[in-house]
């Protein structure tokens, strides 16, 4: 009977070392890039998506990425529901034309344009109003800022979402937000945004710091931002087509899109600049 025993242990060890031994032989996961844009919609309501939003995703394109993220403000937007979804099937096809990666899409003002019939239409056509996934290692949130009633503020049972998804994802290597309103505003947008309820937006801010959020991108104004609060990195993209809003410092109006690469240990990102008008063609560092 001992003598079954010792058997039985010694098979034991050996399971035990195969699997620590195959676990050890797995790859990590292979770095991979992702871009980030947002407000690429014409600056009237019957236009075409402006000809530099072609520029930003053929630019996109060429650096073949995983995928991309929109963080809002893909239409003109209309109360009339035919008239949204008209602009938006065009803006998916202008999309589909020139990039080849799958882009997610934030929702923002000018999507639902404050109609409960809008916003039913884009939670059909996405995800959901709010969603998450995953690539490698690493988690991706889509927060919708202006639910009807909720504008500006991440709250009711989006919140309760959004704290069970980053309990569910502690385990990611890296995690990374978007949501179209800004936290942390520059231009005259300042007040209006996600800063418009200061205590909702600080709990917010964190949450994040809680749980280790890398990058939060936010679209909104239609310029360029980086800040760093607490260890998280706060990154304004509203350059992604629509007419440049300057910053109240004369910075950032410029059309442009983050290009984000993700590696085991580190995450790099990259402010990349077409060459549009008389913008000439530059990728920078963000620190």
């Amino acid at each position: 009977m001992n003598k079954r025993l010792y058997i039985i242990g010694i098979l034991i060890l050996i399971a035990i070392a195969v699997a620590f031994a195959v676990a050890q032989e797995q790859p990590s996961p292979s770095p991979f890039t992702f871009a980030v844009f947002g407000d690429n919609r014409p600056a009237r309501p019957d236009s075409a998506p402006p000809d530099s939003y072609r520029t930003v995703l053929k630019k996109i394109d060429s650096l073949d990425p995983a995928f991309a993220v929109n963080t809002g403000d893909c239409i003109y937007g209309s109360w009339n529901p035919l008239k949204a979804k008209e602009q938006y099937e065009q803006y998916v096809q202008v999309t589909k034309a020139n990039l080849r990666a799958k882009v997610y899409l934030t929702l923002g003002n000018h999507e639902i344009a404050g109609n409960p019939v809008n916003q039913v239409f884009f939670g059909k056509e996405l995800p959901g109003l709010y969603y998450s996934f995953d690539q490698g290692g690493d988690h991706f949130i889509v927060l919708d800022s202006y639910v009807i009633g909720q504008a500006s503020k991440i709250t009711g049972d989006q919140l309760e979402w959004l704290k069970e998804d980053l309990r569910k994802s502690r385990a990611a290597r890296h995690k990374f937000v978007f949501l179209h309103a800004p936290l942390y505003p520059v231009d005259g947008h300042m007040g209006q945004c996600m800063d418009k309820y200061p205590k909702d937006r600080d709990a917010l801010h964190a949450l994040f710091v809680r749980n280790r959020v890398t990058a939060v991108f936010q679209g909104h104004e239609h310029l360029f931002s980086a800040q760093t609060k607490n260890g998280v990195k706060y990154i304004i993209t509203g350059g992604g087509g629509a007419p440049l809003y300057p910053s109240f410092k004369g910075e950032g109006d410029f059309h442009h899109f983050v290009l984000v690469t993700v590696s085991e240990d580190k995450v790099e990102m990259k402010l990349v600049k077409p060459a549009i008008g008389t913008q000439k063609e530059e990728t920078l560092p963000i620190g």
